[in-house]
């Protein structure tokens, strides 16, 4: 849900990046923060960053 949100906010700021050209700079800095947030919720969801006990083990591999 919360992804949903910043997805959401995220086209809303594109598309006013476009519509009021005098604020660029602001809401250039607006998506990128909201892009960065959706990044790290989507790596987190993938399971590909590290948790509070530091990175996963490394998966066994059998020997050959």
């Amino acid at each position: 849900m919360l992804m949903l949100a910043l997805l959401i906010a995220l086209v809303v700021t594109i598309i006013l990046m476009f519509v009021r050209r005098q604020w660029i700079g602001r809401l250039t800095s607006l998506a990128t923060l909201l892009a960065g947030l959706l990044t790290a919720l989507w790596l987190n969801q993938a399971g590909l960053l590290p948790g509070p006990q530091g990175a996963p083990p490394p998966a066994a591999t059998p020997d050959r």
